[in-house]
Formats: structure tokens, sequence, C-alpha cells
């Protein structure tokens, strides 16, 4: 199944930047420009209490991810 739509930090394809509703996000963990998500990590970084899983946020929009240049 092809998933060039989903873009992730490890993905081998280099470094890029996402925006969303046009706005660039720092810290994405993972962008699908299909269906307009990005996760990522707000400043500072927190671990959710009880847990070793690092708290995140999640947006909706248009996800644009284009290479870093």
């Amino acid at each position: 199944m092809n998933q060039d739509h989903i873009h992730r930090p490890d993905d081998g394809r280099g470094r890029r930047d996402v925006f969303v509703n046009g706005n660039k996000i720092e810290g994405v963990a993972w962008a699908d420009t299909k269906n307009g998500v990005a996760v990522f990590y707000p400043q500072p970084i927190r671990v959710k209490r009880g847990t070793d899983e690092v708290y995140t946020r999640k947006l909706r929009g248009k996800v644009e991810v284009v290479p870093c240049g």
C-alpha cells in the first residue's frame, strides 16, 4: 500500500517543514497530508502523569509538507 501522504522524521525522505493552515509547526511526530492531521510535541516536552508516554497534541486542517531548503 502506497503511503506517500504520511510523513515521519525517520522515513528516510530528508528534513521537511510542516505547515497546518499556513502556520509552521515545530516538533512534529507525524503528519498525514491526505487526511489533514499532524501530531506534534508541544514545548516544553512533558511526560504524561504515571506513564512513560510523551504528551502530544493533534492538529487538523490543511497540512502541507515541504522540503527544507
